[in-house]
């Protein structure tokens, strides 16, 4: 696997960088605004070559409101994961298909996030805790402009919504 780490790009509070091993850029990232989308909830990832990918949350209404839908788009594609019901209000699982390919993501015990396709792990997302940086383990089959990869890098951000939404509720029900 290929270790990739984000990092805040020095001079823009706007966009994050993704490097390799090498301290390579290999893409960067950046919030967008999507019609049909929740504000302030969508993400591109831009790899210095290939087709972006953007991830979001779907507007949600009263039969979506515990079960968010996540909107993939890569090139000209769209695909819809979504929070896997039940398991959802224990710990983070997001289900789906692209591509013909089952998707899994769930958090593990050690709270780093798993990354299945086809019943395979391909990735370990570990968020940040106290270093303080978002490290990304990929399988070497899985370049930078594979249209799975945009989807890994910014699933973190997904999760980040998931335990801030998550937090909240707890403190309403405690």
């Amino acid at each position: 696997m290929i270790q990739y780490t984000l990092t805040e790009k020095f001079f823009s509070k706007k966009a994050i960088h993704l490097v390799d091993e090498n301290e390579e850029v290999a893409g960067e990232i950046t919030g967008i605004r999507k019609e049909g989308y929740e504000r302030n909830n969508v993400f591109d990832f831009k790899p210095v070559e290939g087709s972006s990918t953007i991830v979001g949350i779907k507007k949600r209404n009263w039969k979506n409101v515990i079960q968010p839908s996540y909107g993939v788009i890569h090139g000209d594609q769209t695909y819809t994961l979504k929070d896997k019901l039940g398991d959802n209000l224990l710990y983070f699982c997001v289900t789906g298909v692209i591509e013909s390919e089952d998707i899994y993501i769930e958090e593990d015990w050690k709270e780093d996030i798993i990354f299945k396709v086809n019943k395979q792990k391909v990735a370990v997302i570990r968020p940040p805790k106290l270093t303080g940086k978002t490290i990304f383990k990929i399988d070497e089959q899985i370049l930078p402009d594979h249209r799975l990869f945009g989807v890994i890098i910014l699933m973190v951000f997904m999760y980040q919504i998931y335990n801030k939404e998550a937090a909240f509720i707890m403190d309403l029900l405690f």
